[in-house]
């Protein structure tokens, strides 16, 4: 999956009502039911991320503007709301056994990582371009 480089990062706890407006909408639209067990920003060189880890075993990554970056499950699957259609369709089309446990988008591509460990890519007009 998408790679990042780990230079100089500064992690610390922070409140709910810290987040940027978009990820708090996001976090109330999609997981409105869900209970936040964590709440963090991140820094690192230039770039700045927030992290929300959820008692459902979701964990969130937004960028620090809001936009969500990153959904990943360690229960299960990723919620079929927060995946965009021609994605979701994509995958159980050819892969109906299995179930979408992670999905990252960079503002390029977006990635998902099956419970199998298949990891398929997308680009921007969301046309898989590889199965891994």
């Amino acid at each position: 999956l998408l790679s990042t480089i780990n230079i100089c990062a500064d992690e610390r706890p922070i409140t709910f009502g810290e987040l940027p407006e978009n990820a708090k909408i996001f976090v109330l639209t999609y997981f409105k039911g869900s209970t936040i067990k964590e709440v963090y920003i991140e820094r690192r060189a230039s770039l700045t991320q927030y992290e929300i880890e959820l008692k459902e075993g979701i964990e969130l990554q937004f960028d620090r503007t809001g936009a969500c970056t990153e959904i990943s499950s360690k229960k299960g699957k990723v919620p079929d709301i927060v995946i965009p259609p021609k994605i979701l369709q994509i995958a159980q089309n050819y892969f109906p056994k299995n179930y979408i446990q992670k999905i990252e988008h960079n503002g390029r591509i977006h990635e998902i990582e099956l419970d199998n460990g298949t990891i398929l890519t997308f680009n921007n007009s969301l046309r898989l371009v590889d199965v891994d």
